[in-house]
């Protein structure tokens, strides 16, 4: 994965956006002692199977874990969230807010500085809560892309302090695709949703329309699991993972955990000029760091040859996140080895 395409996502983040998240509207009364959420977790699979849980129930029960197995480890790239290794490979990234007192640490580094900036406002860690704090600005909302992007089979999950008012969002867009889950309180800005429901919506990245998966209204106290299905080919891309919350009062996170596969960052845009693949560009990161130059032509990856793009990208998002990896490139005629660390 490059870091010119991680750009590209975050751009098509911030200024898309408004494509698929409801307008804020009028707001609406709801019932005066609406269901309040205090868990919610969105696990999405290699073969399109997808449950949603939603747990309403008291803080300490709905906020229980079972013990992450595995071995810790720590990636800079987490700042300091907790890292697991689990045995498939996969990492298990927790950020726990009583622990974490620098919000900005949710902030993705390839964003630009406006744009974080413009979320910094937004964003705030309440060390007497021990929480993240969501504050909507004048458009009523809040639009927090979350630091990595991650690969199927992955989970998030956001613990809250409890979520009565406005709507909450959980997105997650791999490539243009789009997973949404939103959660209504009362005052929610949707016209046609009461507190308590719960729906879930998706759109391919060729269709401009959006198809309902899942509209339940969640009860009070309860833990409940909602199954759907998505196309298994339109989620096995990088995918960027967002939470966005609309309303007028600041919103509280208490825990956000995210278990995946993380593409490393090698900072290289890639091109494929005749039968040559030349680093077109090379980005303050991993590769220039170690030494990459615009213009190197790229030959194998850890020993592996690669003969296009398309290969090259594959056996770089291949490699582990913090793992040293050779790379063999060519420049001024001479084939050289280069170690890196991919970020």
């Amino acid at each position: 994965m490059t870091k010119l395409l991680y750009q590209h996502v975050a751009l098509a983040l911030f200024f898309s956006l408004s494509l698929f998240l409801s307008p804020v509207q009028d707001l609406n009364a709801a019932d005066e002692d609406p269901t309040t959420i205090t868990s919610l977790q969105l696990s999405v699979a290699e073969d399109g199977n997808c449950t949603l849980t939603v747990d309403s129930r008291e803080i300490a029960e709905s906020h229980e874990r079972e013990d992450v197995k595995g071995e810790e480890i720590k990636l800079d790239a987490f700042g300091d969230a907790q890292v697991t290794k689990l045995d498939d490979g996969r990492l298990n990234v927790s950020y726990d807010f009583e622990t974490i007192k620098d919000a900005t640490q949710l902030l993705p580094s390839f964003l630009n500085e406006q744009a974080k900036r413009q979320l910094s406002q937004s964003l705030s860690i309440d060390e007497d809560e021990g929480v993240l704090v969501l504050t909507p600005g004048k458009a009523k909302k809040v639009q927090v892309p979350l630091p990595r992007m991650l690969r199927p089979p992955f989970s998030i999950r956001v613990d809250l302090l409890g979520h009565t008012e406005g709507m909450l969002q959980v997105t997650a867009r791999p490539g243009g695709n789009l997973i949404g889950v939103s959660v209504h309180g009362k005052n929610t800005p949707e016209k046609n949703a009461s507190a308590g429901d719960v729906r879930v919506f998706s759109r391919s990245a060729k269709s401009k329309e959006f198809d309902s998966l899942l509209k339940v209204n969640h009860p009070k106290s309860v833990k409940n699991e909602y199954q759907f299905k998505v196309d298994p080919d339109s989620i096995n891309k990088n995918t960027m993972i967002a939470i966005a919350y609309f309303g007028d009062l600041p919103f509280a996170v208490k825990q956000i955990e995210i278990t995946g596969k993380f593409p490393p960052s090698f900072g290289i845009n890639l091109k494929q000029i005749g039968n040559r693949i030349i680093a077109q560009q090379v980005f303050a990161g991993a590769a220039q760091e170690a030494g990459i130059r615009k213009g190197d032509v790229l030959l194998s990856v850890d020993g592996e040859k690669v003969s296009n793009v398309d290969e090259a990208l594959k056996a770089l998002s291949d490699c582990e996140l913090g793992k040293e990896v050779v790379l063999k490139v060519q420049r001024y005629g001479k084939d050289r080895e280069i170690k890196v660390t991919p970020l």
